[in-house]
């Protein structure tokens, strides 16, 4: 018998919110089947990936808690795809997330109307989150649209320093227990890339040997690049406000160590110390709270 969808009390439309190189970039909206008339609050879901892989509607990776949380709160939840690593660099990929905050304000609320009579989004009401890099762009977005209208934002097991040694030194990495990759992997990956390929979605194993070999490398940074605004902990310096933050990390993290997220509360409290901020560790490798329910006490 079949797994039910994470996504079965939902309502979904894929909708295109921007187009590159003649290829259209989606966002699924997903709107609670029980819903009532009236306005709703906004849960923005940034998937996970390193940047590098996954989509807008991979359910391992989208934690169970988060959907019900949704679906009790009875709000619309939007998840986008964005282009990936390393046919993009980070700020295009920041450039995209951009592009969809001007979407969710011009386009989102007659898209939902036509999903839901007589349901309004509220657009000043949005909690962002998500998992991994998803936790990275649910902080980006705070930090560089502060006009957004987003009263809180969840990091999961974020990257939210990503200059770290984990990502800039070579050596001999773990990630979850998989071998350490020859750097030869992230090269023939390379020389065959097409140039100018626009990739949006891509199921996690077909990209987990570059990702490994791309860490162990120590050659992330080489593909995120150095544009504006692409280090979230470095955003902290000059972000005017920081909406309420909760950061969610395991202990025994091996793809992205739990210093990133202590880098980034650390610097969080000398740069905002009045922002509402909760530290939740636990303990649980990468994507531990993957099937976690509402019901869990933390």
């Amino acid at each position: 018998m079949a797994t039910p969808s994470k996504y079965s009390d939902f309502d979904q439309k894929d909708v295109v919110y921007k187009t590159v190189n003649d290829q259209g970039i989606s966002t699924t909206i997903l709107v609670p089947r029980n819903i009532t008339p009236g306005k709703h609050p906004l849960l923005v879901h940034f998937h996970g990936g390193f940047l590098i892989c996954g989509s807008k509607l991979y359910e391992e990776w989208h934690a169970t808690w988060t959907i019900q949380f949704a679906a009790r709160k009875n709000a619309i939840l939007v998840t986008p795809n964005y282009r990936l690593l390393p046919e993009a660099n980070g700020r295009e990929v920041l450039d995209d997330i951009s592009d969809f905050w001007s979407w969710i304000k011009t386009s989102l609320p007659s898209e939902v109307a036509k999903m839901a009579k007589g349901v309004e989004v509220d657009t000043t009401n949005t909690l962002v989150a998500g998992e991994s890099a998803g936790g990275y762009l649910a902080i980006q977005s705070s930090l560089l649209h502060p006009s957004a209208g987003i009263k809180a934002v969840i990091s999961q097991y974020g990257m939210l320093d990503n200059k770290i040694p984990h990502f800039t030194q070579k050596g001999q990495k773990h990630m979850a227990g998989a071998p350490q990759q020859p750097e030869s992997e992230v090269d023939d990956y390379l020389q065959d890339m097409q140039k100018g390929a626009v990739r949006t979605e891509t199921h996690p194993w077909e990209m987990w040997l570059f990702i490994c070999a791309t860490v162990q490398a120590g050659r992330y940074l080489e593909f995120l690049g150095d544009g504006v605004g692409v280090h979230a902990i470095d955003n902290l310096e000059t972000a005017e406000r920081v909406p309420a933050c909760w950061i969610i990390h395991g202990k025994e993290d091996s793809l992205v160590p739990i210093e990133a997220s202590n880098n980034f509360v650390d610097k969080l409290n000398q740069t905002h110390p009045a922002t509402p901020l909760r530290y939740t560790i636990q303990p649980g490798e990468h994507g531990f709270d993957g099937a976690v329910t509402m019901d869990e006490d933390w």
